[in-house]
């Protein structure tokens, strides 16, 4: 399993870089001796404490090395833990301990005084953890190893990642060790990377599943992470010079990061020799991005991804090749992974038949090219979300076939089949209604993306007295606007050959760059901020 893929390579290769963050760098021998040591300690603590096998462990910070230590401890003491970003507001902080029911936080910084202030909850805080100094647990522990037994079973969960909910309470997505072997199976297969080999790049916070990708791909095939950190990402160049320093060969990012360093003409083969493959997830990878990349980078392999956090990190793929490029606009989002089924249909019916009970007979699955929401089924969804009934029994059901029980989850995103490639529509939520007519917000944006001076749109819908008044899209171009009026007309008229009047946005921005969340996407709320 995947603890014992990660302890090996302290044997077959102890001095290999496991992870880089600045100029601090653990080793593979460093990862098992340390998160042995600190596996043993979680054990014993839990057992002094009374605390039940399983409980989850909050590992807060950024991009230390001791965040993956933690990681690995947790599950080998037998408990999931919970990656929390230091950005993350500590109102937020607070309702992700509660709602997870955790005891222990382990944190190469220091706790905000607020969460130590919690005393209600009982919390064992182990902060300012910093491995390369001998902690009194370390001393005691070191050259132990933890029994095989303790660690997280094949369908006991591995990790909880918390996502924003509808109700305003984060969700915890909790993901089993089946789950997260299924996925890395399938990429691990797919991507052949080179074990002992491969530098990943890990621009995502740890608290966002788009990191599962490059770290356990890394971890499970002897792999280096290089992770930069948001200071970095902020100044460009400092951010270039640690490209320049990292030879990575695997770039896993959203598409937003890359549409950023893609505004330097230096970000090219030369800056990155070896990069052989970038992995995008988690957003729309635009024709004009995937274009520059093809342009710029020679020896990589452009694939994209599309999955939710609630099916582990990832489930369709495709290789944008010159083919795929030229024929689709916008591009599709790729097949399915083998053991799993990637279903479209009817959201308003399946809505009727998840409230019914009955799943003796299937909703109905759409033909080829007709949108509706995408199902996903297989050993890769989440068990559902963590101490929250409700939300789970809307989002998870049961889907039968053949005899066979499939765990299937609601993602809320549209798509379409269509020549055995998945397209992606964006959020079935983004539909506004306007004037009396229903508008998806995605149709829009993907309509302004084909406008071939346009590099990203987003379309957003602002209210007055509680109903939507208009549209306004931000885009960003690839040609400098001199008149924000005229091109703003002239985004119109190109609009007017594919879409209805009421569908044209009345106020269009032109921005130099999209703003970005911690996470790496489109801030939409940061957009929405800017209005008056």
């Amino acid at each position: 399993m995947l603890r014992e893929k990660i302890d090996a390579w302290a044997i077959e290769c102890a001095d290999r870089i496991a992870h880089k963050h600045r100029q601090r760098a653990l080793t593979y021998k460093g990862l098992k001796e340390e998160s042995d040591a600190l596996a043993i300690w979680i054990y014993e603590t839990y057992m002094i404490e009374g605390i039940k096998r399983q409980t989850p462990v909050i590992v807060y910070g950024h991009k230390e090395n001791e965040m993956l230590v933690s990681f690995v401890a947790s599950i080998k003491s037998g408990n999931p833990y919970v990656p929390v970003d230091s950005s993350v507001p500590v109102e937020r902080f607070k309702q992700i301990i509660q709602a997870s029911g955790a005891r222990l936080i382990l944190s190469p910084k220091t706790v905000p005084d607020e969460i130590k202030e919690l005393t209600d909850l009982n919390l064992i805080i182990k902060d300012n953890i910093s491995l390369f100094d001998v902690l009194d647990f370390y001393s005691r522990y070191i050259g132990q190893v933890p029994p095989t037994e303790w660690q997280v079973g094949l369908d006991e969960v591995y990790y909880i990642i918390y996502t924003s909910g509808s109700t305003g309470v984060p969700k915890g997505v909790q993901i089993t060790l089946r789950a997260l072997e299924s996925y890395l199976n399938w990429v691990n297969t797919a991507y052949q990377p080179v074990e002992k080999s491969e530098v990943y790049l890990n621009q995502a916070p740890f608290s966002f599943d788009l990191s599962v990708m490059d770290l356990y791909m890394s971890l499970s095939t002897g792999g280096t992470l290089w992770s930069v950190d948001k200071e970095q990402i902020a100044n460009p160049r400092e951010l270039f010079e640690s490209f320049k320093e990292s030879e990575v060969s695997i770039w896993v990012s959203t598409p937003s990061f890359a549409e950023v360093c893609l505004m330097d003409k230096s970000f090219n083969q030369e800056l990155l020799p070896n990069l052989k493959r970038f992995l995008f997830c988690g957003e729309v990878l635009t024709h004009d991005c995937a274009s520059k990349l093809v342009q710029r980078f020679p020896k990589g392999l452009v694939e994209n991804l599309y999955g939710p956090t609630e099916a582990t990190v990832a489930v369709t793929t495709v290789t944008i090749t010159p083919e795929i490029h030229d024929k689709y606009n916008p591009l599709p989002v790729g097949a399915a992974k083998p053991d799993c089924k990637v279903l479209i249909c009817n959201s308003e019916a399946l809505t009727e038949y998840t409230k019914s009970g009955d799943l003796t007979k299937k909703p109905e699955i759409l033909p080829e090219e007709e949108r509706g929401e995408i199902i996903i089924a297989g050993p890769n969804v989440s068990i559902g979300y963590l101490n929250n009934p409700e939300q789970t029994a809307k989002a998870f059901f049961t889907w039968e076939e053949n005899g066979e029980k499939l765990q299937a989850y609601r993602t809320g995103d549209a798509g379409m089949w269509k020549e055995g490639q998945l397209f992606f529509f964006g959020r079935l939520d983004f539909q506004v209604k306007l004037h009396g007519y229903r508008i998806e917000l995605g149709d829009i944006e993907e309509n302004l993306r084909q406008i071939d001076w346009i590099d990203n749109a987003v379309v957003l819908p602002i209210e007055r007295k509680g109903k939507v008044d208009y549209l306004h899209a931000f885009l960003t171009a690839n040609k400098d606007i001199t008149s924000e009026f005229e091109e703003a007309q002239a985004v119109r008229e190109a609009l007017r050959s594919s879409l209805p009047d009421y569908m044209i946005p009345r106020r269009i921005s032109f921005l130099e760059r999209m703003p970005m969340t911690p996470n790496g996407k489109v801030d939409r709320r940061a957009l929405l901020g800017g209005q008056k």
